[in-house]
């Protein structure tokens, strides 16, 4: 029973900042470890495109994997140095808390050879209008001029309202491609549809 309410709660917080309606799996005990790392290095890899993204429900996690199935991009996930609260009013203040103040959270864990990379997606969910907190965090946090920004999205019934504005505020030096927003209602279609955004803004041939 209590498993059962805090999923509501999940869902119930999601449609507040109008973002993500489904919820997903919770992650699972590897995926937590490495959330832990003081700093990731992808130097092995031979990519040059990273994804990074933050995600509470699930859903933009979702996403970002579909994208990197098609891409075999190096992924980050961005998590707060200080984690949300599993009790979702909790969650719900605490963000539009961040937000009315303008707070950026720290963030666990950073990416070592982030100037290696010039393709970036960025992903969020859509937080009361806008970006997550986090993504804040990590766009004011690292220097994104000079590269290829591909955001993506994911909302409930608000669409993208300034996500996609404030994130082309914050890097007026990238060049920022054609945004993917998906509901989260929908985000399992997401693996038909992301292929096609990607042909289409030219990241697959």
């Amino acid at each position: 029973m209590k498993h059962q309410h805090f999923i509501l709660g999940l869902l119930i917080l999601a449609l507040a900042m109008s973002g993500c309606t489904r919820t997903k799996p919770a992650e699972n005990d590897k995926e937590a470890e490495s959330a832990e790392l003081t700093e990731v290095d992808f130097t092995e890899e031979e990519s040059n495109m990273l994804i990074v993204y933050f995600s509470l429900s699930g859903n933009t996690k979702f996403a970002a994997q579909q994208i990197q199935a098609y891409t075999g991009a190096d992924i980050f996930e961005l998590q707060a140095a200080e984690p949300y609260s599993e009790n979702y009013t909790e969650t719900l203040e605490r963000a539009r808390g961040e937000k009315d103040a303008g707070f950026r959270p720290p963030l666990a864990g950073s990416i070592a050879n982030f100037d290696d990379y010039d393709v970036i997606f960025i992903g969020s969910p859509n937080w009361f209008g806008t970006l997550a907190m986090p993504v804040f965090t990590f766009l004011e946090s690292y220097d994104l001029s000079g590269k290829i920004i591909v955001p993506f999205f994911t909302f409930g019934t608000g669409g993208f309202q300034n996500t996609v504005s404030d994130l082309k505020a914050l890097l007026p030096d990238s060049e920022i491609l054609e945004e993917y927003g998906i509901t989260g209602n929908n985000v399992a279609n997401s693996e038909s549809e992301i292929p096609q955004w990607l042909s289409r803004i030219g990241i697959l041939d």
